[in-house]
C-alpha cells in the first residue's frame, strides 16, 4: 500500500483525494476549535481544504462525506486509516457521533466563510462516544442559513439512520451507485490501484436480492427501463456498465443459474469494458490477495469484448466466443446494450445504430445464424419482450409513446406513455402491440432529461397519470 501510495501516478488517484478529504476536515476543524477561525494557520489549511474539493467538483457537484453507525465514507466509499498518519479516523468517528451528525454535503461555489462557519460551530461543542441528539440540534440552532453546505441528523434509535427502500428506490439507489463509481474504477486503473471488488459485489448482491425476492412485474420493468436509459451524469460508458449489469441477471435468473453464478455474471458484465486497454485490464483485474472465481472470470470477460457489432463481424472467423458462461450471456447483453445508444465519434463502438425492437429482430436473424447462443438469445427475448421497455414508438392514431410495460407477444395489451409535441409526457394509455409502430429514425434519440424524470416518476410514485400540469 505504502508502495503503491508513493506512485507518481497515485496524485491523480480518487482514493488519494478521498483520505485527503477526510484528513484535511478532521485537521482543519481541530485547528478552528483550539484557536478560532482567525489563527494564522487557518489560511493554509482552507487552501488546501479548497484545493481537495475542486479536485470533486471538476466531475460533480456536490462531495459528502457521511456515517451511518459503523463507517465513515467519503464520496459514498468506505474509507479507513491504513498508515501511522491516518490514527485521525476514530477521532473523526467521535466527532459524528457526538454531534448526532450523519453528513455534511458540500456544493461547488462553496465560499470559505461558509466552511468557517460550519467549523466554527462544530468546534464549539465537547466530543465524546455517547450520542445525543440534542447536540444535533444545537449544532443546526446556531448555524445561519449556508447556501452551498447541509448537514444531516444521526438516529441512534434507528440503527444508523438507514433509511427502509422500496424496491423500486432501492434499485434506484443501486443504478446511482454502481453508474457513479464506474468512473472512479476507470481512474484505478490509470493509477495502478487494486480495484474495489467487494464493493462492486455488495451492490450486485443487492440487484439480485431484489430481483429474486420481488414479486412484482413492475419492479422487474423498472429495471429494464433504467437500463435503458443512454447516459448518467453525461458518461455513456458508465450508462453501459450497469445496462449489462442489470440485463445480464435478468437474463441470468430466466435461465436459472444458480446464485453465486448470477453473481459473477453481473460482476462480469460491469468490469467487461472499463478499461481501453485489455491488458492493463486483465492485470488490474487478475491481482488479488487470494483465489478468487469472481476477479478471474472479470478478468477473462474484461478482455472478452465485442468493439464491432455488426453482421459481418459476428459471423467472421473471430467468432468472439468467451467459452464461458457468462461471456455467451454478455455477449447478447452488450450487443443489444450497445446498438441501440449512440455512441461518441471517439467511442470503441463499431456497428449498426438500432431502435430496441430491431435490436430484438436483430438477435433473432444472428442466432439462426449461430452468432448467438439460442437459449440465451431466447431467454433475453423472453424477459425483454417484442417491443422492449424504453422504446419510442407510434400508434396508429400518429401519437409517439414510450413503451412503459413489457409486450409480451403482438396480442397482448400492455401500457405506454403518450407525448406530445415539446416530448413531455402527457398520458398513460393501454394499447395491444399490434397497434404499435417502430419508428426507424428515432434509433439512438435521447429524451430530454425532464421527460426521463416523468417517466422514472411513473414507476416510483403509485398516483394515476393525469394531464393536469403540476403547479
Amino acid at each position: 500500500m505504502d508502495e503503491r501510495r508513493n506512485r507518481p501516478e497515485y496524485d491523480n488517484s480518487p482514493k488519494k483525494w478521498r483520505y485527503n478529504f477526510s484528513k484535511s476536515l478532521f485537521t482543519f476543524w481541530k485547528n478552528v476549535k483550539m484557536y478560532g477561525d482567525k489563527n494564522e494557520r487557518i489560511t493554509e489549511e482552507i487552501t488546501f481544504f479548497k484545493q481537495v474539493l475542486d479536485f470533486f467538483f471538476a466531475e460533480r457537484d456536490v462531495l459528502s462525506i457521511t456515517f451511518d453507525g459503523i463507517d465513515i465514507k467519503v464520496d459514498k466509499v468506505r474509507i479507513r486509516g491504513q498508515r501511522q498518519d491516518d490514527k485521525y479516523f476514530e477521532d473523526i468517528y467521535d466527532l459524528f457521533l457526538s454531534l448526532c451528525m450523519s453528513g455534511i454535503s458540500f456544493k461547488r461555489g462553496v465560499r470559505d466563510e461558509e466552511i468557517l462557519t460550519l467549523l466554527a460551530v462544530m468546534g464549539k461543542y465537547p466530543v465524546g462516544r455517547e450520542p445525543k441528539v440534542a447536540a444535533y440540534e444545537r449544532v443546526k440552532a446556531d448555524l445561519p442559513p449556508l447556501d452551498h453546505i447541509e448537514i444531516y441528523p444521526y438516529d441512534p434509535e434507528e440503527s444508523g439512520n438507514l433509511p427502509i427502500y422500496t424496491p423500486e428506490q432501492s434499485i434506484r439507489k443501486i443504478y446511482c451507485s454502481l453508474a457513479h463509481d464506474f468512473g472512479d474504477v476507470c481512474k484505478m486503473i490509470d493509477a495502478a490501484e487494486s480495484i474495489p471488488l467487494r464493493m462492486t459485489e455488495r451492490r450486485v448482491q443487492d440487484l439480485i436480492s431484489v430481483v429474486s425476492n420481488t414479486k412484482k412485474i413492475e419492479t422487474i420493468e423498472f429495471i429494464m427501463f433504467l437500463a435503458s436509459i443512454a447516459a448518467f451524469e453525461g458518461s455513456t460508458e458508465s450508462a453501459f456498465a450497469v445496462s449489462r449489469v442489470f440485463w445480464s441477471v435478468l437474463v441470468a435468473k430466466k435461465l436459472k443459474i444458480d446464485m453465486q453464478s448470477i453473481k459473477r455474471v453481473a460482476v462480469s458484465a460491469y468490469f467487461q469494458y472499463f478499461s481501453k486497454d485489455k491488458e492493463r485490464g486483465y492485470s488490474a483485474l487478475s491481482r488479488m490477495d487470494e483465489f478468487n472465481y469472481d476477479r478471474i472470470e472479470a478478468a477473462v470477460n474484461a478482455s472478452f469484448r465485442i468493439g464491432d457489432f455488426s453482421d459481418q463481424a459476428l459471423m467472421s472467423e473471430r467468432s468472439y466466443s468467451s467459452e464461458t458462461l457468462s461471456g455467451e450471456i454478455l455477449k447478447v447483453v452488450s450487443y443489444f446494450s450497445a446498438v441501440t445508444r449512440k455512441w461518441p465519434a471517439d467511442s470503441f463502438y463499431k456497428g449498426p445504430l438500432m431502435t430496441r425492437p430491431q435490436a430484438i429482430r436483430s438477435i433473432i436473424r444472428n442466432c439462426t445464424k449461430g452468432s448467438f447462443n439460442k437459449e440465451i438469445a431466447e431467454a433475453f427475448i423472453s424477459v425483454a419482450g417484442i417491443y422492449p421497455i424504453g422504446s419510442i414508438v407510434r400508434l396508429f392514431d400518429g401519437n409517439v409513446c414510450v413503451v412503459v410495460k413489457r409486450f409480451k407477444n403482438f396480442f397482448e395489451q400492455s401500457e405506454v406513455l403518450v407525448l406530445d409535441k415539446n416530448l413531455s409526457v402527457s398520458e398513460r394509455r393501454t394499447v395491444t402491440a399490434e397497434n404499435v409502430l417502430d419508428i426507424p429514425d428515432a434509433a439512438g434519440v435521447v429524451l430530454p432529461e425532464k421527460t426521463i424524470v416523468q417517466i422514472l416518476n411513473t414507476f416510483l410514485d403509485e398516483r394515476e397519470m393525469s394531464n393536469e400540469k403540476p403547479e
